[in-house]
């Protein structure tokens, strides 16, 4: 259970939830897909947690749902090759939130010429703005260099 919690512990540390890391490491260290209802047990949560966890997990390619033969309960199981998940999963999440950021910032800049504010603060927030859109414009390109791909 150790292994688990420091499973949890440690995705925690990026800002995710606790019970995305406890379901991803019980599931690896697990030999066989587990049950929704063999997760809960084994954490000691509620099935609707450990739902949301596995759904958001599968979204990020880290879990697969697979079937049983003969049984109508949803599986999951780890997956093994961490460059798939951060290649397909956590890379494109990554990806689609840098594109909302962009969607974001041009929506402020331009309701920031309609704001009734002095044109110093305009000014002051207009230079923010460029700066995190740079900063998100770099990362997106990191993250769509050839290079930095293949090395992932």
């Amino acid at each position: 259970m150790e292994m688990i919690e420091a499973g949890g512990r440690t995705v925690q540390s990026f800002g995710l939830n606790r019970l995305l890391g406890q379901i991803y490491t019980l599931l690896y260290l697990h030999p066989q897909p587990m049950s929704l209802d063999d997760i809960v047990a084994a954490l000691s949560v509620s099935k609707a947690s450990v739902s949301i966890a596995c759904r958001q997990l599968a979204a990020w390619g880290a879990v697969k749902q697979v079937w049983q033969r003969g049984d109508r309960k949803d599986y999951y199981r780890a997956e093994t090759d961490f460059k798939a998940i951060i290649n397909n999963g956590v890379l494109d999440s990554v990806r689609k939130k840098l594109d909302s950021a962009e969607r974001q910032i041009e929506r402020s800049l331009a309701l920031l010429a309609n704001d009734a504010v002095d044109e110093e603060q305009r000014a002051f927030v207009k230079a923010r703005l460029k700066k995190a859109d740079k900063a998100r414009s770099q990362i997106a390109r990191l993250i769509d260099n050839p290079l930095v791909r293949r090395m992932l």
